[in-house]
C-alpha cells in the first residue's frame, strides 16, 4: 500500500476540526476506501501525528493491527499549521517533486516551514 500525503493532510484536518476528544471507531473521508484510511491512521500513529488507542494481534502480541484515533498530537498540530494552507501545500509538493523527484514527509515538512518563513518575511538560515 502506498502512502498518500494528501490523505495524511485530510486526516489531520479532520481531527483538527473535531469538536471533542472522543475516540473515532471509523473515520470516513469522501473518495477514500476504509482500508486505505485505516492504513494511514496506523502509520500516522507510528509517526506520532495522532494520539490513538492501539489494538494488538492475539497471535503476535507486539503487532498493532488497528488504531482508534482521538486527536492530533503536538507534532500533528505543528505539521498541520503549515500544511493547512492550500497555497503553501501545493507549492511545497510541486517544488519537492520538480527539484528532488520525491514526495518525502520530512522534505515536505521542511519546505512548508521554509515557505511559511518566506511568506512571513523571516530569513531562512
Amino acid at each position: 500500500m502506498k502512502r498518500d500525503l494528501d490523505l495524511v493532510r485530510k486526516i489531520l484536518i479532520y481531527f483538527e476540526e473535531k469538536e471533542d476528544d472522543q475516540m473515532e471507531r471509523d473515520v470516513e473521508l469522501e473518495g477514500y476506501e476504509s482500508n486505505l484510511i485505516n492504513y494511514h491512521l496506523l502509520i500516522m500513529d507510528e509517526a506520532g501525528l495522532l494520539r490513538c488507542e492501539r489494538s494488538y494481534s492475539k497471535a503476535t502480541p507486539g503487532r498493532v493491527i488497528k488504531v482508534y484515533p482521538f486527536s492530533l498530537t503536538w507534532k500533528g498540530h505543528e505539521f498541520l499549521s503549515t500544511a493547512k494552507n492550500e497555497g503553501l501545500w501545493s507549492k511545497a509538493k510541486s517544488i519537492s517533486m520538480k527539484q528532488a523527484g520525491v514526495l518525502s514527509f520530512e522534505l515536505l515538512k521542511e519546505l512548508l516551514v521554509s515557505l511559511a518563513k518566506d511568506a512571513a518575511g523571516i530569513p531562512n538560515g
